[in-house]
């Protein structure tokens, strides 16, 4: 065995060590991507599963609905991330309670201008999908 067998022995060895590394760096990050997407995906799944919502009181004014809501699960909402239909079209909302933050076992208010909404469906859907209806007296 020569000097050339050597360094070309050598040379490949060398080479093997750097595609193992860029390999293995390679597997390694794409492993902990989906270890952060199983994990946001759980912590997705159980706040979907430990909310709820409840439409207590709908008051039909001329103008306008006012919906009193209860967030009857665990999850801390925000109810400046709520969506209102009405018979399917979104409408836009007021809030009329104070502040973004909905805890566990407390109501909020809100408003929606709307004219002619007797006997319609009103739907409102939490940030991640929980969502509650009824009829409009």
């Amino acid at each position: 065995m020569g000097a050339e067998t050597s360094v070309v022995i050598a040379l490949l060895f060398l080479g093997f060590l750097v595609a193992a590394t860029t390999i293995y760096s390679t597997v390694d990050y794409n492993q902990n991507l989906v270890r952060k997407a199983q994990f946001d995906q759980d912590t997705m799944k159980k706040a979907k599963m430990q909310t709820d919502i409840t439409i207590l009181n709908v008051t039909n004014k001329t103008s306008f609905v006012n919906i009193t809501l209860r967030n009857t699960g665990k999850t801390t909402l925000n109810a400046s991330a709520l969506d209102a239909f009405i018979d399917g079209i979104k409408y836009p909302y007021t809030s009329l309670s104070s502040g973004n933050t909905w805890p566990s076992e407390n109501n909020t208010n809100i408003s929606i201008a709307v004219i002619n909404s007797s006997g319609k469906r009103i739907k409102i859907i939490t940030e991640n999908g929980i969502s509650d209806y009824a009829i409009i007296p």
